[in-house]
């Protein structure tokens, strides 16, 4: 079984990851194995998503429930129907897609 989170840690401590828009990208101040706080930039404020949260985005695409050519909202509503935290924590969906695109670019 694959640990997500240690490869998301590996993935994004000082690292700084595309955004979907062309030029945005999201720098990580911190991350560990509870949570991944990225700095802000001149388009939001500073991030925390919680590693759990993270999670639920890879294994939603390695189970095939979601594909990265879809739109980020699109992701975050079909991910929040099975998910169980709340969808207010799912609502940085930018962010999250984001990471979801590095962890795919990384380790496929």
């Amino acid at each position: 079984m694959v640990d997500i989170s240690a490869q998301l840690v590996t993935l994004l401590r000082h690292n700084e990851i595309a955004g979907s828009k062309k030029g945005n990208a999201y720098s990580c101040l911190h991350v560990d194995l509870n949570c991944i706080i990225f700095d802000s930039n001149s388009k939001s404020k500073k991030v925390m998503i919680p590693m759990d949260v993270a999670s639920e985005w890879i294994e939603a695409y390695l189970a095939r429930k979601i594909y990265p050519e879809w739109k980020s909202r699109l992701k975050r509503d079909t991910i929040t129907e099975c998910s169980l935290w709340s969808t207010t924590l799912h609502s940085f969906e930018s962010h999250l897609s984001a990471i979801l695109m590095a962890y795919i670019e990384k380790y496929g």
